[in-house]
């Protein structure tokens, strides 16, 4: 009877780590959180949390539930949930949120915009209902005594 060995696959021991001395250029897909503490360069999608710490540095495009950035960022960044931003944080770019913890000394440069709030416009923004021309009044003369 052969020996088989069980594997844990609970979401506590599921995080892709990119370690300090890690550069990568290219794309990270998963469902899982992700930390990164090296150079990343590329897109990311997870459903998780996203992470950069301190020495992290990110470049391109990220689309995640939430995110802690304490490093930099650059680029355009997507959350659907919390947005944190940390106090040696550098965030350069456009970012999609409509959950913002941003500390004191936060170093921000570029676009916040609350997806939200743009869906809301976008419907309050819906032009009017198109009528038929109406025929012009007809032109009165002056009456004269």
């Amino acid at each position: 009877m052969p020996l088989e060995k069980k594997i844990d696959s609970s979401p506590m021991n599921n995080v892709t780590r990119i370690s300090g001395d890690t550069k990568i250029i290219g794309n990270i897909t998963t469902q899982h959180d992700i930390r990164i503490d090296g150079y990343l360069e590329g897109k990311i999608k997870t459903d998780g949390k996203l992470v950069i710490g301190e020495t992290g540095i990110c470049v391109g495009e990220a689309e995640c539930e939430s995110v802690d950035i304490s490093g930099a960022f650059d680029g355009v960044l997507k959350v659907s949930e919390l947005t944190s931003l940390r106090e040696k944080c550098v965030f350069t770019g456009e970012l999609h949120s409509d959950q913002l913890s941003v500390e004191p000394s936060v170093r921000i440069s570029g676009q916040l915009i609350s997806p939200e709030l743009s869906k809301s416009k976008d419907k309050k923004s819906v032009p009017p209902t198109v009528s038929a021309p109406r025929e012009p009044a007809p032109a009165v003369a002056p009456e004269t005594k």
